[in-house]
Order: structure tokens, then C-alpha cells, then sequence
């Protein structure tokens, strides 16, 4: 009859409750996305789509959305920040959309820092949108050079170059590449002979999300 039940193989029966399982977890991380998205605009927006793009619910997305929300809250529990500001779209709406391209940790969590700045009322003020278009230049040992400079004054000679390359955990030549990147970022002023220093622009972005 047609309302028989049709039996399945143990094997079968394994494969649907894993189904089920990512299923789920993809809703859970779903609803964690879009509770985010809403927190951060200050209201639910009426189409998702609309700010992560068509795809935005493929599971990277999906995810990468979940992980910036989580690490931006604890930013703003260990700052004490109980009560946030809603951000304008023409500012959440990019910053967003590059969190959930953004994989990559150091990344993530410079725009998690960034969001949880914007976000706060103590320091929204010193956010600006260049910020953003400042993380989009970087690649992830950039951002291990860039918190390193303020330990060093916020310059660093060309004869620390090597010793500063090993603290952080690459090669010279890979830290002067990163130097290199810094600058065009604007984060670094243009090198004299003898040293590479923060740019008022980098100073500014790091007073405004690191601790």
C-alpha cells in the first residue's frame, strides 16, 4: 500500500541521522547569523540576501557570520559593554559582508575588533570606514606585525628587523614583506633609511581596536 513504510539499511538509517544532524546545525548557525546581523543593525533586517549576498546562506558564510558575532560579544563582555550602539547600514552592511567572507583567523578577528569598537559607545567615535578598507589590504601575518609595532614604540629599526621577525614567528624577509603591505595599507608611514614607524592613520586604528 502507499502509506507502507518503506525499510531502510542500518547504513541508510545512519546517513539520515547525520543529515539531520548538519541540518540542524546548519538552522543553529543560521539563527546565530542572523541574530548577529539584527544586533548589530539594531533591528531584523527584512532580507538577508539583501546584505550578504545570494549566497549568503551556503554554510562558510553561515559560519564565519556565527564566529565574528561570538568573538564580537566577548570583546564587548570583557570591556564591560553592557549596552551597544546600532550601526548604520552604510557602515555594518560592508563590515558584514567582509566578515563573512573572511575565513582566516586573524583576519576574523580584526573585524570582529572592529565591529565590537563600532559598537561600542566609548569608542564608535573613533571608527571610521578607511578601517575597513584598511583589513580588506592584509593578509594574516600583517596583523601579527601590525599589534607587534606599539610593544616597540611603534616603529621599529632596520636593524631589529630580524630579532622582530623571530618574535612573531616568521622569516625577515617575510616581515619585511608584511612592512611592505602595512604601508600600503596606510597603516605604516613610508620608511626613512633607519626605521619604519605607525602612521597617524595606523595609531588611530589601533587605539580604536586593540585593548
Amino acid at each position: 500500500m502507499a502509506d507502507d513504510l518503506i525499510p531502510i539499511s542500518d547504513e541508510q538509517a545512519k546517513a539520515v541521522q547525520e543529515v539531520a544532524k548538519t541540518t540542524g546545525r546548519a538552522l543553529e548557525l543560521s539563527e546565530k547569523a542572523g541574530a548577529y546581523i539584527a544586533w548589530v543593525l539594531g533591528t531584523a533586517p527584512a532580507d538577508l540576501v539583501g546584505i550578504l549576498g545570494g549566497t549568503w546562506l551556503h554554510q562558510v558564510y553561515i559560519r564565519n557570520v556565527a564566529r565574528c558575532g561570538a568573538r564580537t560579544k566577548e570583546i564587548l563582555d570583557a570591556r564591560g559593554v553592557t549596552e551597544t550602539v546600532a550601526l548604520s547600514p552604510s557602515l555594518a552592511v560592508p563590515l558584514l559582508q567582509a566578515a563573512a567572507n573572511d575565513s582566516q583567523n586573524e583576519l576574523q578577528e580584526l573585524w570582529a575588533r572592529l565591529l565590537a569598537a563600532a559598537m561600542d559607545p566609548t569608542r564608535t567615535n573613533l571608527v571610521r570606514q578607511r578601517f575597513a578598507e584598511a583589513i580588506r589590504k592584509l593578509d594574516p601575518p600583517d596583523t601579527r606585525v601590525l599589534t607587534a609595532l606599539p610593544g616597540r614604540g611603534g616603529g621599529i629599526g632596520q636593524g631589529d628587523l630580524r630579532a622582530a621577525a623571530s618574535d612573531v614567528g616568521t622569516t625577515r624577509d617575510e616581515f619585511e614583506v608584511s612592512l611592505e603591505n602595512l604601508v600600503k595599507a596606510e597603516l605604516l608611514s613610508e620608511p626613512t633609511p633607519k626605521m619604519w614607524a605607525l602612521s597617524p592613520f595606523g595609531r588611530e586604528f589601533l587605539r580604536a581596536v586593540m585593548d
